[in-house]
């Protein structure tokens, strides 16, 4: 249980510092996911709407 909390907070540690030292990159790496979310989104909409 200890190491899932302390890989957590890991992760939003490096997430954060990666922010604040690159923040045109991490704007771009987020509105990249985004984008791939919307695309994936709009792709079930299509299937489930042609069954």
């Amino acid at each position: 249980m200890f190491l899932r909390r302390c890989a957590f907070a890991c992760f939003w540690l490096v997430l954060g510092l990666f922010a604040v030292r690159h923040p045109e990159r991490a704007a771009a790496t987020v509105c990249a996911i985004a984008h791939g979310l919307a695309l994936v989104a709009d792709g079930l909409a299509r299937i489930t709407s042609a069954l």
